[in-house]
């Protein structure tokens, strides 16, 4: 009998070099706000969207004929089409668009888990929580759930859905380290009460400053985007309606379509 494989939770980006990734599937959780928002675009129909981790890279995009989105310290930077917003990803704004994105933190944390060299990158929000935890039984791999935090510092709302998905998985897979099961307990805690959870972290504080009260409650509903947007090379695909060969077929086009593209 197969032995049941082991989930993960890396509280912050700083800490992921204690975890062999290599041949897990790496979770990038960044609630507020840019896997929640990644999935609104995907959703709305955006065909691609490539993760950067630099102001000046994402501007090299707009001359390839992308949109680009960025934040730093929760405002959007001057001169984009986009800040790190779910309601700015509207299906007249992105569908059938290409997308280049810098964020504070979640991008950070994608680049890490590929630093590390992580077997698989998928996004993970609670927009898109069933079509995740579904995929992450199918596919029967190690999981390490990455919450990209806040500056590299632990934030609630991260630890809260990893330990919602630790939870969806706990049948299925095997807790290995504390760090899950403080995640879990966390989520067991909060799960009645999240809003108050939520409105005392101190990142729902830094976008109060900003008024963006009412993106923290889209932030919290559950399967309001059922997407599932992976890696694939250096670019993001919403893949939830492949399965199987169509799936193997679909990346190899994809890399070999990168493979192809010239140098700059």
């Amino acid at each position: 009998m197969e032995m049941k494989k082991f989930v993960h939770v890396c509280l912050t980006p700083a800490l992921i070099d204690q975890f062999d990734v290599s041949d897990a599937i790496v979770v990038v959780i960044d609630i507020l706000r840019a896997t929640t928002s990644m999935c609104v675009a995907f959703d709305h129909g955006a065909e691609l969207m490539v993760p950067v981790e630099h102001i000046d890279e994402c501007v090299t995009f707009r001359d390839q004929g992308y949109l680009i989105a960025g934040e730093r310290s929760g405002e959007q930077i001057d001169g984009f089409d986009f800040g790190n917003s779910p309601f700015s990803f509207t299906p007249e704004n992105v569908k059938g668009k290409k997308i280049a994105i810098t964020t504070t933190n979640g991008t950070h944390a994608i680049k890490a888990a590929q630093e590390r060299g992580a077997k698989e990158i998928v996004a993970g929000s609670f927009c898109n929580i069933s079509m995740l935890t579904d995929y992450l039984i199918e596919r029967n791999e190690h999981v390490c759930l990455v919450c990209a935090g806040w500056r590299d510092h632990v934030t609630l709302e991260d630890t809260i859905f990893a330990g919602a998905v630790s939870r969806k998985l706990r049948h299925n897979f095997r807790r290995f380290q504390d760090t899950a099961l403080v995640a879990e307990t966390l989520f067991q805690s909060a799960n009645l009460r999240k809003r108050y959870f939520f409105r005392n972290s101190s990142h729902y504080q830094r976008l109060v400053h900003l008024n963006l009260q009412e993106e923290v409650k889209y932030a919290m509903r559950r399967d309001a985007h059922p997407v599932l947007p992976i890696m694939i090379g250096d670019e993001l695909h919403d893949v939830s309606a492949l399965k199987g060969q169509a799936l193997t077929d679909y990346r190899s086009k994809v890399l070999q379509r990168q493979e192809k593209k010239p140098t700059t």
